[in-house]
């Protein structure tokens, strides 16, 4: 049932490129109306301004046409999403999907860690080029009585299950300043991690997303302050991550700032720069009868998946933190970030601390769209879809990213020393990415990425006695 699934997508993807190249966007039936009852207020306010109705049948007239459309149901697509919505504005649900089909090389000779972290055995399973779903979402986006949102999404992609929720939240938004959101969501932290995958500029996120929290279930208060100046973000998580049941009482705190400083100065070359930071702190202790059970702690993978650094025991406090400065002008982008996270080990007779496992990592990612196009962070760019009979081809970005991520302890860690020494299962990656993103229209992506991983530990790599290895990603991208 999974491989029909697999197939029926693919080839549903590989049509809507077709389209995609073959028809141009067309606007929305229902665009062109832009909804008859603000045109009929632009009726009225002519024929008021004229004289032609005084001020009582004119208000008499917007009444009455505000009553016959309250129960009016509007259907139609805004761009290529569909939507259902009342003719008062007061509902409104929009349906959205996305397909991500991705290739994956690694080079020749890659294969995983054996069960001691080493890359010693000859018989560690491969690492293998192959095809694969990454993503396929459908969600539904609702709106009630104005102020009261919903969303439900689920992925049907590569989870190992038919089905598996990713988004479930209910929000009160009657003020902006203050909005109030429960259920599963993000958790309010990183740049990186909390732009949609539909408009990230690589086709994965960097290895410093090991470190970061993503979904989870609780509760968070957020709103935007000054114009937009001020952004912030605060709430209480189980902290078991997505889809998890909670194991103990304690909860892990999140907190985000977000601040452009330059919002309301009207300098364009400014406008699109903002600083953030970021934290989260919980207690990670498991004590289920009869004896305290540890967690497992933050592993390290390269982009392609090869697990560098797996998950060990880990028992107490876990602190997250991070900064992010966020750039763009004209076809330039320009971003970074720095991530550093602490837990602790209480593993010892007594729960005695085996010395905190630390992980920290950074990037740097740059952009420029050679076609010319605005960059616009979390956004597809403004581009007529490619058509070569009208001589339009899409928009072209090329990017580049340089990332670090290294993971290390004062205590002893399990895994082999390097072989010119140094400490035992401690291990960091350095890694450059470069490609270029293709848009072929406003809902349509191609990717292509190159990445050469750097590792400091000669044991704990792909390949048997290197410490580099290279992969290669592609990506299918198509959105609505």
């Amino acid at each position: 049932m999974r491989r029909n699934w697999q197939k029926v997508l693919f080839i549903g993807s590989v049509l809507m490129m077709v389209l995609s190249l073959m028809v141009p966007c067309q606007p929305a039936w229902a665009a062109e109306k832009k909804d008859d009852k603000a045109v009929l207020d632009e009726v009225l306010d002519i024929m008021k301004e004229k004289g032609q109705i005084n001020e009582e049948k004119y208000q008499e007239l917007k009444a009455r046409a505000k009553k016959e459309g309250a129960g009016k149901i509007l259907a139609g697509f805004e761009g290529w999403t569909p939507y259902i919505k009342s003719a008062d504005g007061q509902h409104k649900i929009e349906f959205h999907g996305r397909i991500h089909y991705d290739m994956r090389a690694y080079e020749e000779g890659s294969r995983n860690l054996d069960g001691n972290r080493s890359n010693v055995s000859a018989t560690r399973s491969d690492l293998l080029t192959n095809f694969r779903l990454r993503r396929a979402r459908l969600g539904v986006d609702a709106t009630f009585f104005k102020y009261l949102d919903f969303k439900v999404e689920g992925d049907f992609g590569e989870q190992g299950t038919p089905f598996i929720l990713t988004d479930g939240y209910g929000e009160l938004n009657y003020w902006k300043e203050l909005r109030l959101r429960g259920g599963q969501f993000k958790v309010p932290f990183s740049f990186e991690e909390l732009t949609s995958s539909r408009f990230i500029d690589f086709v994965e996120r960097s290895v410093v997303n090991n470190l970061v929290p993503a979904r989870d279930v609780g509760a968070m208060v957020h709103g935007s302050l000054f114009g937009g100046m001020l952004e912030y973000g605060a709430g209480i998580f189980n902290g078991t991550g997505q889809n998890n049941f909670e194991t103990n009482d304690s909860k892990d705190f999140a907190g985000r700032l977000l601040v452009r400083p330059f919002q309301l100065l009207g300098v364009p070359a400014l406008q699109k720069l903002h600083v953030a930071g970021h934290f989260t702190h919980g207690d990670q202790d498991v004590t289920p009868a009869p004896s305290p059970a540890p967690n497992n702690s933050f592993q390290g993978r390269t982009d392609g998946r090869f697990v560098f650094f797996s998950r060990i025991p880990t028992r107490g406090d876990r602190t997250r933190y991070g900064g992010e400065v966020v750039y763009a002008f004209g076809p330039f982008g320009l971003y970074g970030e720095y991530v550093k996270t602490e837990e602790e080990r209480n593993l010892g007779p007594n729960n005695s601390n085996l010395g905190d496992l630390e992980g920290q990592g950074w990037y740097v990612a740059g952009t420029f769209f050679v076609t010319g196009e605005e960059k616009v962070h979390g956004k597809a760019p403004k581009v007529k879809p490619a058509n070569p009979r009208t001589g339009d081809f899409g928009a072209l970005e090329a990017v580049a990213r340089y990332a670090q991520l290294d993971f290390d302890s004062d205590g002893a860690l399990p895994g082999p020393s390097p072989s010119g020494g140094g400490k035992a299962g401690a291990n960091k990656v350095d890694a450059l990415t470069v490609g270029f993103n293709w848009y072929l229209s406003p809902n349509v992506r191609l990717m292509f990425n190159w990445v050469q991983n750097w590792f400091e530990n000669d044991r704990m790599t792909p390949i048997t006695g290197e410490d580099t290895s290279w992969e290669i990603f592609t990506r299918l991208a198509l959105w609505f």
